[in-house]
């Protein structure tokens, strides 16, 4: 006798049991709860989230107009200082435009970027000194002295970049 047949002969034996409906619709609701709470633990993580991208917008706009506004401070201290503090941003300005529109090879350059981000840390801790203690002679000088090293580092890139093409030039002339 193979399995078909005795399924067959015995099937009123299998269908003997009932299932419990009451256990089964418990379980149901168990789980139609459960992702209810899921759904509302979902909303909270997607609020937070929204919140934490709008603290963090805030603060980064109130640290870029911060730094904008940098030239305000030194216009309440001293304004020829302002006005110099504002070409030397000109001037950088110009540089960084001159180095985008070059194409040049960042490891053939002797001065690396990362002097200059060194440099603009140090001017950000300086702003931040001015506008938390107001104005110190020392810390004035200083900070239009990182501010013409900056230049100076600057300079010496686009010298580079130019000593670079003459060479590659005269090198393709030979």
């Amino acid at each position: 006798m193979n399995i078909e047949e005795y399924i067959r002969k015995n099937r009123n034996q299998f269908d003997v049991e009932h299932a419990d409906e009451d256990y089964l619709w418990t379980g149901i609701s168990q789980s139609l709860d459960s992702k209810n709470r899921k759904n509302r633990f979902m909303i909270f993580k997607i609020s937070a989230a929204v919140i934490l991208i709008i603290a963090l917008s805030f603060f980064a706009y109130q640290l870029i107009s911060l730094r904008n506004n940098q030239q305000l401070i030194l216009a309440k201290i001293d304004p020829k200082l302002a006005k110099q503090e504002a070409q030397f941003q000109n001037q950088i300005k110009t540089y960084y435009q001159v180095l985008q529109k070059s194409d040049y090879d960042k490891d053939l350059l002797t001065t690396s970027f990362k002097d200059i981000e060194y440099i603009d840390t140090l001017i950000s801790k300086y702003s931040d000194d001015l506008y938390k203690n107001g104005p110190n002679p020392k810390l004035l000088n200083s900070l239009m002295d990182l501010y013409q090293k900056k230049l100076k580092l600057l300079d010496r890139m686009l010298n580079e970049i130019e000593k670079n093409k003459q060479y590659e030039n005269d090198k393709t002339n030979i």
